[in-house]
């Protein structure tokens, strides 16, 4: 009696291990917004459902990896031509190559984008116009992430304190002022080539953006500036992807009546490169804790990678965006996986008066940094 009593204890056990072990992740994704929310999004779609897109034209930033690469090779799979922006040459044309080899007749081409450089951007711009093609959709796609930032990871990092060549701060030079200054040099082929659509990738990391929203003093810095007192990585990754947000809405009411359309979205959190830069310096931290919190660690790191996305799922919200029938859509607004209309958690978010500052800093910052003419 005792053995048969002992065995339906384990039974019930193992059962329990095994429901806390599958709900955990399921529970994390449909938080965190991962892979459960192709099932539980108000829109359910597939790149099966994307309308054949000949004589469509493209440009997906940063996409010789990640989600930005799976909306290249989708949009082109559908027949598009697509441009892949990407900063190393090498890493470009590979992916190009991947996308050729996948999808007979694939209308691709790499052109060199680094968004750490103005000057870059205006090169790609150039570079662009020379193939005398429409526009139909830009992607801002790609980003860097030094780290999601305390409130995410627990921990206060400031080891990713960088500026660009232009002298920005890194996140907001590369995921928000470079990006901007791409579209605005994009627009006239836009507005010629309309209707069409602008996708701005930023992140559920907008909550993390300093109290005030945006801290417009501590974008541009000397190259040899120390790390200002407030300065933390997540904060500044927090910032520029509030600033995609803040920056789409407001661009979407010059647009309005052009035929051009902006969206932003929050893509999901995704097992992707982007946190290449924190990996080394988490670990480093939490095996300074000890063997137990580094087991700890590493038990829920596999549960929280069972909840994510993979890349080509994370890209199915840029996908939607970019081809679904502009009734489904409203003009400058923010979605989460795959086709939820969302309002940006930070309070200063839906700031009217910040959004049209937010403009006005960004057309300031590249006036000021590029030897181009800026049409803000």
């Amino acid at each position: 009696m005792y053995q048969r009593n002992m065995n339906k204890l384990l039974t019930i056990a193992a059962v329990a291990v095994v429901v806390i072990s599958a709900g955990i992740p399921i529970f994390l994704s449909e938080v965190i917004g991962g892979w459960t929310k192709k099932y539980t999004s108000p829109v359910y779609f597939t790149p099966s459902k994307i309308q054949d897109l000949t004589d469509k034209v493209a440009i997906v930033t940063g996409s010789n990896t990640g989600i930005g690469y799976h909306t290249a090779l989708e949009l082109a799979r559908a027949g598009a031509t697509v441009i892949v922006a990407a900063r190393s040459e090498t890493k470009g044309k590979d992916a190009v190559k991947k996308i050729q080899n996948e999808v007979t007749n694939a209308k691709v081409q790499f052109l060199p984008l680094d968004l750490a450089s103005l000057d870059s951007v205006s090169n790609f711009s150039r570079l662009f116009n020379n193939l005398d093609i429409p526009l139909h959709m830009l992607i801002l796609n790609a980003g860097v992430m030094k780290s999601p930032g305390e409130v995410f990871v627990g921990r206060r990092l400031d080891y990713g304190f960088e500026t660009t060549s232009d002298g920005f701060e890194y996140h907001i030079g590369v995921n928000h002022i470079a990006h901007a200054y791409l579209t605005e040099l994009m627009l006239p082929n836009l507005k010629n080539s309309a209707p069409s659509r602008i996708i701005s990738v930023s992140s559920m990391a907008e909550q993390g953006a300093p109290d005030i929203g945006m801290r417009f003093g501590d974008w541009w810095l000397p190259r040899d500036a120390v790390i200002p007192n407030d300065y933390e990585d997540g904060v500044a990754y927090g910032q520029s992807k509030l600033a995609n947000i803040m920056y789409a809405k407001e661009l979407s009411k010059t647009l309005n009546g052009t035929g051009v359309s902006i969206y932003s979205l929050h893509p999901g959190v995704i097992t992707t490169e982007l946190s290449r830069y924190m990996e080394p310096v988490i670990l480093e931290g939490v095996q300074e804790q000890g063997t137990l919190v580094s087991i700890m660690f590493k038990l829920f790191g596999t549960l929280f990678q069972m909840s994510n996305f993979d890349s080509k799922g994370g890209s199915l919200t840029s996908l939607y965006l970019a081809t679904a029938s502009e009734d489904e859509l409203m003009n400058g607004a923010f979605y989460h996986p795959i086709g939820k209309l969302v309002e940006p958690t930070h309070p200063q978010g839906s700031n009217e008066t910040l959004a049209r500052m937010l403009v006005e800093e960004t057309e300031k910052a590249i006036l000021q940094r590029s030897n181009y003419s800026y049409t803000g």
